[in-house]
């Protein structure tokens, strides 16, 4: 399962982040000090493909990349 989440970081930058899962999102954020603002259920894919990070543990999936 694919999870999405937009944090906000100490200076205000906006992260748009995609994993796996909530819980390597989580620890992203625990380690780069980043607040989770929103975790939507639905981004557009070309939104995902251009904006969101990789923060999951295995490779980006070939699915969220551009061919």
């Amino acid at each position: 399962m694919t999870e999405f989440a937009k944090g906000i970081d100490k200076t205000k930058v906006r992260h748009y982040l995609l994993a796996d899962t909530k819980e390597e999102i989580d620890s992203y954020c625990e380690e780069k000090k980043i607040e989770i603002v929103t975790r939507p259920k639905y981004v557009d894919p070309t939104m995902v493909c251009h904006h969101f990070i990789w923060v999951g543990k295995r490779p980006r999936p070939a699915q969220w990349k551009i061919a």
